[in-house]
């Protein structure tokens, strides 16, 4: 029999790593005080069914210390085996129709408990149910009979109606921490009779990522074996093996920009039998890793760790967070393309090709102006400068000057503006950082996420509005519609967020934005631009279809 059944946790104190959860259920079945729905959700393999028949038990008994179920009752024995005729476990995985809902509860629930004092119905991965489904419980778990409970697990929280969730006591399950896992993978080595190196434990809490029942099944399958002392050599032979070294190579080679020598080393990873999805999967598990890494705690962790975990460390610091960011994005959605049918193969190469060519989160090395440019002549005044003494006889008189700079006509009086004599002198303008058009373009969406950080009715503009031409730092946008450009170039502090925003993601000290009323989906006549889609359409094929 499988180590999870033969050890499986028949008390509260007994599961694992779910404290926040099991106290609290305790508590109320010590208490008497008690819902008569609770919704348990969280990843799979935690515990959300072995703590719901524990709670079962506690329900089913008539009598328990401290909210603890007896383990040797009658009512115990019965759940444990399965037998319990009081206890209705449904799988809504293999059993999502009205029909089958109708059946197994709402009119079985209306017959009192045949041995027990209380029914207990539990109902596994319910957001497979139907609408119809739903819709026909609904009634149910607002009016249940006294002795009737309900206990729904699920490992998809946002597929429950509202109308169903609002009803139910919620608890979430969370992944089993690593030191939970390693004591929990100890004690069942220990209870089995069998001496366990500390690198395999941690080696089956890397592998099972915070799952207790993927744990379980690893050391089952290492147990079986025959061996009473378990090594590393020996492990290997079970575990999987981790392909993260050779993706953290891979990852260190796009590090060094260099596009020709990383797709070379894809492609021999590929031919070695590695699928190109895993690549994916593995980059995402790498940023992933280097995320949590900002945690001391956790680099302390991966350092320590096995050959994958210490390959991932030594990356730490390598990779500026911003494109490290945008890497784990970009990864996302690549791999959402290849499960709607784009080609694994080119999906990969695409990451190699814009990670390694630096193309995520910092534009190329920006270019310097030559020759600074041309110094501003000051304003020239047609009418001489408002002395002190007139304003103060003309703010006693409420009499104001109306200074014609906003379009308000807000009246304020002007504050006199120093001779030419007396100005100050004025330091030489600084030379600006030239923008590049291309930059800018490959990395609007980064842009328009920046901007979403101070402001989310910003990106709204952003998304139907494209930089179309640079001059400098001076950067003009194409907006379609005539009301956009004025929210965005007229509204001050507006436009200071999405300057800060394009300084931020390009690496420069200042730009200045101006909007011109032309569609955004208008094509740009800029030659980089041509040449860029015409060196893909020669090195991939295919053809611009619209």
């Amino acid at each position: 029999m499988p180590i999870s059944r033969v050890h499986r946790p028949r008390q509260f104190k007994d599961v694992t790593g779910q404290r926040h959860i099991t106290e609290v259920l305790q508590k109320e079945v010590a208490s008497g005080v008690l819902g008569h729905a609770f919704l348990f959700s969280g990843p799979r393999g935690v515990g959300k069914t072995t703590t719901a028949r524990i709670f079962a038990k506690a329900l089913l008994n008539e009598e328990t210390v401290n909210g603890e179920p007896p383990t040797n009752s009658d009512a115990s024995r019965e759940v444990d085996a399965g037998s319990c005729i009081d206890l209705i476990e449904l799988d809504a995985a293999s059993h999502t129709g009205v029909e089958n809902v109708r059946e197994a509860i709402i009119e079985h629930v209306r017959f009192a408990p045949s041995r027990w004092k209380r029914k207990v119905y539990i109902i596994d991965e319910c957001h497979m149910l139907s609408t119809s489904a739903w819709n026909a419980l609904l009634k149910t778990l607002e009016e249940p009979p006294i002795y009737a409970f309900f206990i729904l697990a699920t490992t998809e929280l946002h597929k429950v109606p509202a109308t169903i969730a609002s009803r139910c006591q919620r608890f979430e399950f969370h992944r089993i921490s690593p030191e939970a896992l390693n004591d929990r993978i100890a004690s069942l080595a220990a209870e089995e009779g069998v001496t366990i190196e500390d690198s395999v434990i941690r080696a089956i809490v890397g592998a099972s990522d915070g799952c207790v029942r993927d744990a379980e099944s690893i050391l089952d399958q290492i147990i079986s074996l025959g061996e009473k002392k378990i090594t590393r050599d020996l492990a290997t032979l079970v575990l999987p093996t981790s392909r993260i070294p050779e993706a953290a190579r891979l990852f260190q080679s796009c590090l060094t920009r260099d596009v020709g020598s990383s797709l070379h080393l894809l492609h021999q990873m590929s031919e070695a039998g590695i699928q190109p999805l895993e690549i994916i999967n593995d980059f995402l598990s790498i940023a992933r890793a280097l995320i949590r890494c900002e945690d001391s705690e956790e680099r302390k962790r991966f350092e320590d760790g096995d050959d994958g975990d210490r390959s991932i460390a030594e990356l730490v610091g390598s990779i500026d967070r911003g494109e490290l960011g945008s890497l784990a994005l970009s990864l996302i959605e690549r791999r959402r393309d290849v499960k709607s049918g784009i080609d694994p193969q080119f999906a990969a190469e695409l990451i190699i090709l814009s990670f390694a060519g630096g193309l995520l989160g910092l534009p190329a090395p920006c270019k310097v102006l030559d020759q600074p440019p041309p110094a501003t002549k000051a304003p020239t005044r047609v009418d001489p400068p408002i002395s002190i003494e007139l304003k103060k006889e003309q703010q006693n008189t409420n009499t104001y000057i109306d200074s014609g700079a906003s379009n308000d006509a807000t009246e304020r009086v002007e504050e006199a503006e120093p001779t030419a004599d007396t100005r100050p002198p004025q330091a030489a303008p600084a030379i600006d950082t030239a923008i590049d058009l291309n930059d800018l373009l490959i990395l609007w969406n980064t842009v328009i996420r920046e901007v979403e950080k101070e402001n989310r009715s910003i990106p709204f503009i952003l998304k139907v509005a494209k930089p179309i031409a640079t001059n400098g730092n001076r950067i003009t946008l194409g907006f379609a519609y005539d009301f956009h450009k004025e929210k965005m170039i007229d509204d001050l502090k507006m436009k200071a967020i999405v300057e800060r925003a394009i300084a931020a993601v390009l690496r420069v000290d200042r730009v200045i934005i101006d909007g011109s009323l032309e569609r955004a989906d208008k094509e740009i006549s800029h030659p980089q631009t041509r040449d860029i889609v015409a060196k893909v359409l020669e090195t991939f094929g295919g053809e611009i279809v619209a």
